[in-house]
């Protein structure tokens, strides 16, 4: 997408008029989704252990299921970690099937019948039991604590919740939690015009069928866990594509921010998700000048003028916001809201540094380049 608008460029003394273009340029970050609770460098090693009935680990192997769990940015130890993850999968069994049916008719516009179709297809059910034990430091968090908070001042007002007891944060985190992996599993197969067919699928099929549902069935218990402790304690890394507005023209301007864009594009290029933004900050000071020289450089109120701005505020609004500086970022939107050109970026710029404050606060960290522990 282009953003085109005649722009006054202006020499020491003289004044002429060329059309230019603002275009997307694109560069690549990485950082680090935060976890809800806060942990120390040192305290980020995880461990687990792996029991599975012969019924289960006959099909998944308790091996395997102990390299599936994983806990982005910490590292699993033997001995003493920080968090203790036993896991333990009690049993899988058959507990019936049904062959199901579904009759669709069609109508013409008179509502009159025109033709009716029944299909049926094999419905089996799986009773799952398993569980994990997590140990680990699972204080209560500042959301958590204010949603207490909250329902406490509802209860205070609400005749109808005046004998209602709501658990405390406190009362249901501690030290320990146990994350249930029990419940109904169901394979569904395919349609068919047949219940014959169906039945067949069934009677044919049934080891496999049994073996693939289970399979399925540990490894989305393992999903499901991975994610709930990336959640609570990890550092998911995120790659992602971002872009800044850079000035196409054929002039000593253009050629400049030509330069500077390249050199964005190559400095994040190095960016790693587990490394600081200290080095890479001091990389790119220079072009940081540069973005904010175009504000002393463009002052009229010219709608060119405007748009040079709008690119300056822009540009260093992203750059300080991948470099974690939300307090920047907030300054920068608020420049280009002040300028009165495309105010809705700014805005958005605000909204994204709110929730990164937040995000920092409530996690205790204030970076999303946090190293892993080198043990």
């Amino acid at each position: 997408m282009k953003k085109l608008l005649p722009l006054l460029l202006l020499g020491a003394n003289s004044l002429f008029a060329q059309k230019v273009d603002l275009d997307r340029s694109y560069f690549n970050v990485e950082f680090q989704t935060l976890p809800k609770r806060y942990l120390p460098i040192e305290k980020r090693t995880y461990g687990v252990h792996v029991k599975a009935m012969p019924v289960i680990s006959n099909v998944y192997p308790e091996t395997r299921i102990y390299d599936n769990i994983k806990v982005d940015g910490l590292t699993k130890v033997e001995a003493s970690p920080a968090i203790g993850i036993d896991v333990v999968f009690e049993d899988f069994a058959f507990t019936g099937n049904e062959i199901k049916k579904e009759t669709i008719t069609e109508k013409d516009n008179n509502g009159n019948v025109k033709s009716s179709t029944t299909y049926y297809w094999l419905d089996i059910t799986y009773s799952a039991r398993g569980h994990a034990l997590i140990k680990a430091p699972f204080a209560p968090t500042k959301t958590e604590l204010a949603s207490a908070q909250q329902k406490q001042e509802v209860k205070a007002t609400n005749r109808f919740l005046v004998n209602t007891e709501f658990k405390k944060p406190e009362e249901t985190s501690g030290d320990e939690k146990n994350y249930s992996f029990t419940k109904l599993v169901h394979y569904v197969g395919q349609k068919s015009t047949s219940s014959v067919a169906a039945q067949r699928e069934y009677d044919s099929l049934k080891q496999r069928l049994f073996e693939q549902t289970l399979r399925n069935y540990v490894q989305n218990s393992i999903n499901e866990l991975n994610g709930f402790l990336v959640e609570n304690f990890g550092f998911y890394t995120v790659k992602k594509e971002d872009f800044l507005w850079i000035l196409d023209a054929k002039t000593d301007e253009g050629k400049t921010q030509s330069e500077a864009i390249e050199a964005v594009r190559m400095l994040f290029k190095e960016m790693k998700a587990n490394e600081s933004t200290e080095t890479l900050e001091k990389q790119l000071q220079p072009l940081i000048d540069y973005f904010e020289s175009l504000k002393k450089k463009y002052t009229e109120n010219d709608k060119g003028s405007r748009k040079m701005r709008y690119s300056a505020y822009y540009n260093l609004g992203k750059i300080y916001y991948y470099l974690d500086k939300p307090e920047k970022v907030i300054k920068e939107a608020q420049g280009l809201i002040d300028n009165d050109y495309d105010t809705r970026d700014g805005k958005i710029l605000v909204f994204d540094a709110e929730q990164l404050k937040i995000i920092f606060d409530e996690s205790k960290y204030n970076t999303r380049h946090n190293p892993s522990p080198k043990l």
